[in-house]
């Protein structure tokens, strides 16, 4: 329910043309928007923390209610509407079968994890996911208003940054949950010190960066941005991976505001960068691509190292130091993670060729 009822991201098109004059605008808006994230990014979890320890945890969830009103209550009022030049109509088919590949693939990962890469619902659940993509594909080639346009895929610093998107959203995102089995399960914190501990470091980071450099960041080659953003989460999470029995939780720290700093460059950065790479009215198109492939990063990002984070604590028969050679091992894979990310970006992210007035 949350899924369909989640608002789609809007992005305001002012009416400018070129790419040129586009992209500066876009940074400006982007890099607001992470500072923003970063504000929300430390407030999450240590106002979930709080509603924990004195209320109950179903009160995280209560809570949106009030969040998403006022939400509307300010979309309504302030974000003016913007129409596409051509009318369109809801691609369901490309919506249910996407929508059944990325829980399909998603399940399986988790099953295969518990239950075994060799089990028959694991198999079947890829064997699902894979098919609901190959629908997926061929309903967007054949229709005439479809969710996603594949041609967009065809231009490589496009295709780059999206796939830079989810490899990061799963690097810099996907392993906080795991911290914070080590930082209450092992070292007795309650829910307020560990969000303190494992979430407000980054966070703070990242909007430092927002608030205070991102505009001028836009004014360097995303190549360069993203790439030695990505260098700094991969920096970050391995200085976290060297968590031992007598740890306490500000080993995280120092590891935790690097990442910070390089999520505060990356973020804004690769958005800018994307929205730039497409045509004008493919904006929204676009906006809505790199949002889903953020979001998928980070489902499977949490599915593949819960994998190993559990693998690792049963290995060692559930003690404490397994739990810390669980964490260590994520993080491990988290920051190689991001280096891949970057090496992909830093060769591959070439000059951007002009981008078409229409599409």
């Amino acid at each position: 329910m949350q899924a369909i009822s989640v608002p789609p991201e809007v992005i305001d098109t002012q009416p400018v043309s070129g790419r040129r004059a586009r992209a500066p605008a876009i940074g400006n808006a982007e890099s607001g928007a992470g500072a923003v994230n970063g504000v929300a990014a430390a407030a999450g979890p240590l106002a979930g923390g709080l509603l924990t320890e004195h209320l109950s945890w179903r009160w995280v969830f209560l809570v949106n209610l009030p969040i998403c009103l006022i939400a509307i209550w300010f979309t309504v009022r302030g974000v003016r509407e913007s129409r596409a030049p051509a009318g369109g109509r809801l691609d369901l088919p490309g919506t249910i079968s996407f929508t059944v590949a990325a829980a399909a693939v998603t399940y399986g990962l988790i099953r295969g994890g518990e239950a075994g890469w060799t089990d028959g619902v694991t198999l079947a659940a890829f064997a699902a996911g894979l098919v609901a993509l190959a629908g997926f594909l061929v309903v967007e080639v054949r229709s005439d208003h479809p969710m996603l346009d594949l041609t967009l895929f065809r231009r490589v610093p496009f295709t780059v940054l999206i796939v830079a998107a989810f490899l990061a959203q799963a690097a810099a995102f996907a392993y906080l949950p795991f911290s914070t089995v080590w930082l209450q399960q092992v070292l007795g914190n309650g829910p307020v010190d560990a969000g303190l501990y494992g979430a407000l470091p980054s966070a703070a980071a990242a909007l430092l960066v927002g608030a205070s450099a991102g505009r001028y960041l836009q004014r360097i080659a995303p190549r360069w941005t993203v790439g030695i953003g990505l260098l700094l989460i991969a920096a970050g999470n391995l200085m976290q991976a060297r968590i031992g029995t007598d740890s306490t939780g500000s080993v995280l720290i120092p590891g935790l505001i690097v990442a910070g700093l390089g999520i505060g460059c990356v973020l804004p950065a690769n958005a800018s960068a994307v929205l730039a790479e497409v045509p004008r009215e493919r904006s929204g198109m676009a906006g809505g691509a790199l949002n889903t492939f953020r979001q998928l990063g980070l489902a499977f990002g949490i599915a593949v190292f819960g994998t190993v984070f559990t693998n690792r604590i049963a290995d060692g028969h559930g003690t404490p130091a397994a739990v810390a050679d669980g964490l260590n091992t994520t993080l491990l894979i988290a920051s190689g993670t991001a280096l891949a990310a970057a090496i992909l970006v830093l060769v591959l992210l070439r000059k951007p060729a002009a981008v078409p007035a229409s599409s």
